[in-house]
């Protein structure tokens, strides 16, 4: 007996269980793909989630996001045209941020890890100076020529680190719609209510470019180098026969640890899975008893309705810990 059936009509008939991605598969057994690792689709999707799902802060963080749809009365797609991000228990379409707020937010992220680069390096040329001094090794001469030099070479480097870190900080502060500026229509959604997967055209707020059942698409991992030469990873939806792609880099940031978007790909297939109840996730928790899956589950379980919201930050912090390592053992 199908979910839709267990739970009235509160799920549409694109809803998505496991068997009609099993069935799709056995029809489809040649299909297009693309450069990448294609991820496999769990029977049963174990709750999982990546690290980011489990910071402490998003219990804050959902609280207010509810509190401001209440507030405005906001249900559906309004969400995202009210708030410009719903994450719930009926759909999940991340922030879509303008050009200038990704460049702000990539260089203030590059000023900080060159500044602290630089200065670890300052600091390490000025220290061993130093022991060579007080050790006797060389002389004060020595010590006065090295910290020179490192100043020279370092500080026109730690300086515009500097500025550029604490020049976003006051545009952050100062001007916040420009430095969270968001496009007025999302990039995708997911939606569990209707088990679809939404790609909307980048250019044209809400023109869809793709919906199609979630079980219709394949994930797939694709890697480019970063600055350094070492490999980043994505975690991409393709449609196969229609051949459209999306990253999911805005819910799920690229990363080094492939183990990570592994978790995100699972986190996804058991959010959209109406069969099983949502991720059991901090930032979901205050949407569990709206969804009748997963509020069924948790009355049978008998789960504490604020598990997560009675714990401290040390408590969350170490179960969030524990995912992370399981995490970045998954291939």
């Amino acid at each position: 007996m199908s979910a839709k059936e267990n739970l009235g009509d509160y799920y549409a008939d694109t809803a998505y269980t496991p068997t009609k991605r099993q069935h799709w598969e056995e029809a489809n057994p040649e299909r297009d793909t693309i450069i990448g690792s294609r991820l496999s689709w769990s029977r049963r999707t174990q709750d999982n989630g990546t690290n980011e799902e489990y910071g402490y802060n998003n219990i804050a963080i959902s609280q207010n996001w509810e509190d401001q749809r209440v507030e405005k009365s906001l249900e559906g797609d309004d969400i995202f045209k009210g708030m410009k991000v719903c994450y719930d228990h009926q759909s999940i379409m991340p922030p879509n941020y303008t050009s200038m707020a990704k460049y702000l937010h990539i260089t203030m992220a590059f000023s900080i890890g060159f500044f602290c680069l630089f200065l670890f390096v300052l600091c390490l040329i000025i220290f061993g100076a130093l022991l060579f001094w007080v050790l006797g090794s060389e002389d004060f001469s020595y010590f006065y020529e090295m910290s020179r030099d490192g100043f020279y070479y370092l500080i026109p480097l730690i300086l515009p680190c500097l500025m550029l870190w604490k020049g976003g900080r006051y545009i952050e502060r100062k001007y916040p719609e420009v430095f969270f500026g968001m496009r007025k229509g999302p990039l995708w959604q997911a939606n569990r209510k209707t088990g679809l997967f939404t790609i909307y055209e980048p250019k044209n707020a809400w023109e869809k470019r793709l919906e199609a059942p979630f079980w219709e698409y394949d994930a797939f991992l694709q890697s480019s180098p970063d600055t350094q030469g070492s490999a980043t990873y994505s975690l991409i939806l393709y449609h196969p026969f229609q051949q459209v792609r999306q990253k999911l880099d805005a819910q799920f940031p690229p990363t080094k640890m492939p183990g990570e978007l592994v978790a995100a790909w699972q986190f996804l297939q058991r959010y959209m899975d109406v069969s099983q109840p949502l991720p059991d996730v901090p930032g979901l928790e205050i949407h569990r008893h709206k969804d009748p899956a997963t509020a069924a589950a948790d009355e049978r379980k008998g789960r504490n309705p604020s598990y997560w919201r009675d714990m401290d930050e040390a408590s969350v912090k170490k179960i969030q810990e524990e995912k992370y390592r399981k995490n970045i053992r998954l291939r």
